[in-house]
């Protein structure tokens, strides 16, 4: 497969991805996501199914384009880094709705929040623990 279709692939990929994702909180924005217990699976799944897909391809994304060091990399770690806590204070002090409604959302940005530590985890094994060789 040459280089021209592989790119078309990748993009026709992330802007696949991005789209689900959107359609997913779109439909959860409008409510019309079913909170009925035999819908719960098919939610829960294409919301989990949303989630991984965002952060893996954001991953890629932030491992390919955002240089080590630059401004903008470690902006997106703060962003990260600030969204755990603050989404955990959120939930120990009440402030995030329990109604159905916000439930695709919540448990969207609860998954988010729990990859990301996983990522963090992960970057610093990589980066402190393994000891990534140094690229030019």
């Amino acid at each position: 497969m040459n280089q021209a279709t592989r790119k078309r692939i990748t993009q026709f990929l992330v802007l696949l991805i991005g789209l689900n994702a959107s359609v997913f909180l779109l439909l959860a924005y409008l409510g019309k996501l079913s909170t009925a217990p035999k819908d719960l699976v098919f939610i829960d799944f294409w919301g989990r199914l949303c989630v991984y897909s965002l952060w893996f391809t954001g991953y890629a994304l932030y491992r390919k384009y955002l240089p080590e060091n630059s401004v903008f990399r470690k902006a997106v770690i703060v962003v990260v880094c600030v969204n755990i806590p603050l989404f955990l204070l959120l939930g120990y002090f009440d402030q995030l709705s329990t109604a159905p409604k916000a439930l695709p959302f919540i448990d969207f940005w609860g998954r988010l929040t729990v990859y990301s530590v996983w990522f963090m985890a992960y970057e610093a094994y990589r980066k402190y623990i393994q000891g990534e060789p140094k690229t030019a």
